[in-house]
């Protein structure tokens, strides 16, 4: 196998973290004030984190690793996709199915599996019962106040989470009886835009936050077009004694084609409708005593065609449709907890209950190649899922100690207890320690474990995932002017999946590795942030495995009206190659991919505009994991956000 380029080195991410180190020297920025709390200076307690116990807790007293995307942050990026925005963050790498106008692909974090990461929105649960994993490029951006990221297993809290969790937090409803208001317009190359449009506000002892948009693309790169469209909104009604009713709901429906797949003579189109809702209701019932409690809905159809182009060496085979895989999956579920908060521990307790079904029909006509043709159905499958869970941290000086543990009943695939014991430890006002050892699994996916029919035959036998892990971590501002956080993982599965039909457990797989990220203090309004993620995976069939990539961005904010950032992102799977129909490896290409934007703020009558020009791909690079999956050229686009 080609080394990969990387400037044309493999040296380029170290000789990134050493720039990192000796910008701060030649900084002139004021140091902080000495009149400041010495913690103040370095870990901000006013931002608080619910994904690793459920419950707000500042982040100096997470154990876990952690990283948090705002909702600035995600604007100044200029991106369409959750998968751009996940891409750029330390520990998690992307494989995008072609990385075109709205693409879908998968990610993984630390290397574990696409399967193994939860991801969830408004609290809901996004993996699919089909295959397990999430398909997230139906999320509309413009709605995310903040996004959470686990890396590493939270079954303690979440379930089934082996590599990790995203937990997508949309924004609040409005605080003001006359409205706030956004809109923002896009247009690029291959008559690709985003248009979307926000309303915030409140009415008496309502509030609301309204959300629209629409995406569409005739498609950046062989035709493969996306067009999507959303709508989204949230309630919020204040009642006596201090308690909220709220209810979130969001509808998406992206339509787009994967691609031409000339080898296999496939082109093949998905249509992945989706719809979530969630009903919560907070009421304090002692002055450190709440509780929490939601009711929440997912549906979703999946519908996958593939169509011959009409290039086949098969006989008489002229074109047409082959194949179609519809899946139609829909998941009610209850949750409650209770929160403690205390003087040195606070403590969550929860429970919470599921009901989903699949509904799964294969068509398919062969009749080029013989007298086949016809449908399969698969008898519709049920899962319950019910779980109870306790954590807590306690504060012991310079110690935050979290012990963990909950309890998994799945009706099919059996029960699972999943521990956990993490802490944090000042070391210094400028350096804190991070350590978790956890146990943790991943369920099979409902697909593989019942239904079926002679298309896709199930083990109904098919045992979850385990892992053990160890994760140990430092977050420092020692270097005058710099912040870097640094943490190894060390991941042991068992009862692996091998890739075989129908699914088998099957051996074990070993992940172990660091991931790394530093950020400078503004410098003449420059920042200079860069991440990256070195990955081992070893087992039967994939032996010193080793992944990774790297995410650079050079931001200039004046804190005025100009605004730039030059962004760039590299992904290496070493010895990761199949054979196709034809015979063709496929096999990573990759080079470093680059992205400018430039943002100008200006006042006009009332309201203040950002007008954006984005250039992607800046130099033409190539960076796809399958020949048949080639990510798109140079192509630009602009855009304006208006707000008022």
């Amino acid at each position: 196998m080609p080394y990969p380029y990387f400037f044309c080195s493999r040296t380029a991410a170290g000789t990134a973290f050493f720039l990192l180190a000796i910008l701060p020297t030649l900084s002139t920025a004021a140091e902080p004030s000495e009149a400041a709390s010495p913690l103040s200076m370095y870990f901000d307690d006013s931002q608080m984190v619910e994904v690793a116990t459920r419950a707000p807790k500042p982040l100096r007293q997470v154990a876990e690793n952690v990283s948090i995307v705002t909702a600035e942050e995600i604007a100044d990026m200029h991106v369409h996709t959750l998968l751009e925005v996940l891409e750029r963050q330390p520990g998690i790498s992307v494989a995008y199915n072609g990385a075109d106008y709205g693409s879908s692909g998968s990610f993984y974090l630390q290397g574990t599996e696409w399967r193994h990461t939860l991801v969830l929105i408004d609290g809901v649960r996004l993996n699919n019962a089909s295959a397990g994993e999430a398909l997230i490029n139906f999320v509309p951006l413009p709605i995310i106040k903040r996004i959470e990221i686990i890396k590493g297993p939270a079954s303690s809290v979440w379930g089934s989470s082996l590599g990790g969790v995203v937990n997508i937090i949309t924004k609040d409803t409005g605080t003001t009886a006359v409205p706030k208001a956004s809109a923002m317009v896009t247009y690029g190359e291959a008559a690709s835009s985003e248009l979307n449009a926000d309303l915030a506000g409140a009415a008496g002892v309502v509030s609301y936050y309204l959300n629209a948009g629409c995406l569409d693309s005739n498609g950046l790169k062989n035709d493969r077009f996306h067009d999507r469209e959303t709508v989204y909104g949230k309630m919020a009604i204040k009642l006596p004694q201090q308690m909220t009713l709220s209810a979130a709901a969001g509808y998406s429906d992206p339509y787009y084609k994967t691609g031409d797949f000339e080898s296999l003579d496939i082109s093949d189109t998905v249509r992945n409708r989706n719809f979530w809702g969630t009903v919560y209701f907070d009421a304090p019932i002692r002055d450190s005593l709440s509780l929490h409690l939601e009711a929440q809905r997912f549906d979703m159809r999946h519908f996958q065609e593939d169509s011959k182009i009409g290039q086949s060496t098969y006989a008489g085979w002229a074109g047409g449709f082959l194949q179609s895989n519809d899946y139609k999956e829909q998941t009610t579920a209850f949750n409650g907890r209770l929160f403690w908060d205390g003087d040195m521990a606070d403590v969550t307790v929860g429970a919470e209950s599921s009901r989903g079904e699949l509904d799964y029909t294969y068509i398919y006509d062969y009749s080029g190649v013989g007298p086949w043709i016809g449908s399969e159905f698969a008898p519709t499958a049920y899962e319950e899922r019910r779980a109870v869970y306790s954590n807590a941290t306690v504060t012991l000086g310079k110690f935050a100690v979290t012990p963990g543990l909950r309890y998994d009943y799945h009706s099919i695939a059996g029960e699972f207890i999943s521990p956990s014991l993490g802490a944090t430890y000042q070391l210094a006002d400028d350096t804190l320690l991070r350590g978790t050892v956890a146990r943790g699994f991943s369920a099979p996916a409902l697909a593989l474990i019942s239904g079926g029919n002679a298309f896709t035959p199930v083990n109904p036998l098919l045992k979850p995932e385990l892992i053990d892990s160890v994760q140990a971590g430092v977050e420092t501002f020692r270097i005058p002017g710099l912040q870097l956080k640094a943490n190894l993982f060390h991941h042991d599965v068992t009862d692996v999946w091998a890739a075989t039909t129908p699914r088998e457990n099957e051996g074990r797989t070993r992940y172990e590795g660091v991931d790394l990220s530093a950020k400078t203090l503004p410098w003449h309004d420059l920042t200079l942030t860069a991440n990256g993620t070195y990955a081992i995976t070893d087992s039967a069939t994939q032996e010193n495995d080793d992944l990774y990539s790297t995410s650079l961005m050079l931001d200039y904010n004046d804190r005025q009206s100009l605004k730039a950032q030059l962004a760039g992102r590299y992904i290496w799977f070493n010895d990761r190659e199949t054979i196709d129909g034809a015979g063709n490896p496929r096999i990573w290409n990759t080079h470093f991919i680059w992205d400018a934007s430039v943002t100008k703020t200006v006042g006009w009558q009332g309201m203040n505009t950002d007008l954006f020009l984005v250039v992607h791909n800046l130099f033409s690079s190539s960076q796809y994991w399958d020949y048949e999956y080639p990510n798109p050229d140079r192509w630009v686009e602009v855009g304006a956000v208006f707000k008022f």
